[in-house]
Parts: C-alpha cells; structure tokens; sequence
C-alpha cells in the first residue's frame, strides 16, 4: 500500500515541532518543580512554585513566601543568578517553616502562617484551650 508522503512529512514535522517545544520548555524552567522553594535573583524573592503548565505558551505560578499573591509569569531561570533553595517534599515544608518564623511580620499572611505554626507546634496548649472555649461555651 502506498503511503500520502504530505500526510506523513506533515506529522513528522508536527512531532519534531512539539519535541522542539517540549525541549524549549525544559530549558526555560530550570531545575524548577512544583512544591519547590527558590530565590529569583533579579528581585530577591523567596518563591514557591505552585503550578506549571508547559502547554503553549507555557507558564509558571509563584507565590512569595509570607505572601498570599499568586503570580503567573513565563520568565526563563536563570542559571547565574537564580537559586534552588529546596526541593519539594519535606526539605521545602523545612524551609519554608523556617522562613516563616525567622522573617520579620510585614503582612498578615505572614502573621496567620506563624500562627498556624505555633499551634502545629503546642497541641495540648491549642487543645486546652479549645476545651476552655467550649466549657465556658465561647465561640
């Protein structure tokens, strides 16, 4: 059976074209992952990686660490000034921990996150208080 050569040149060329773009993304992203923490050295940001969609146009979502904005940009990583500071899973949820209590207090979300930490940190405290709240039926 004879093969149509456009229709096959033309899928060819399609795949080669999606590898190439596949490729382009890699690069442009770095060593960035989801759930990873890192510092843009343009503004010395401190930032989690929340979503990456490496459709076209490809993009990422950021957010500042101590803020609650979420930001979706497709600025390449820079390999001279960009900074893997930890990758995702407990080494992120460490840093970023340890970001939270060491940062001054500028923002609220910054002042909710502490005081999601601390009570992380004193369970009975939190519970104690909790059963005062309900006895004396506060609410």
């Amino acid at each position: 059976m004879k093969q149509n050569t456009s229709t096959t040149g033309s899928t060819v060329k399609a795949r080669r074209e999606q590898a190439a773009y596949r490729r382009y993304v890699v690069r442009q992203l770095g060593p960035q992952q989801v759930g990873g923490i890192y510092r843009c050295g343009y503004w010395n940001d401190v930032y989690e990686v929340l979503a990456i969609r490496t459709e076209s146009p490809w993009q990422i979502s950021v957010r500042t660490l101590g803020e609650t904005r979420i930001r979706t940009h497709c600025t390449a990583w820079d390999e001279r000034r960009d900074r893997v500071l930890a990758e995702p899973g407990a080494a992120a949820l460490t840093f970023w921990a340890e970001h939270t209590l060491a940062a001054p207090a500028a923002s609220g979300a910054l002042l909710e996150q502490r005081h999601v930490l601390d009570e992380a940190a004193h369970p009975a405290t939190v519970a104690a208080f909790s059963e005062l709240a309900r006895t004396a039926q506060i609410s």
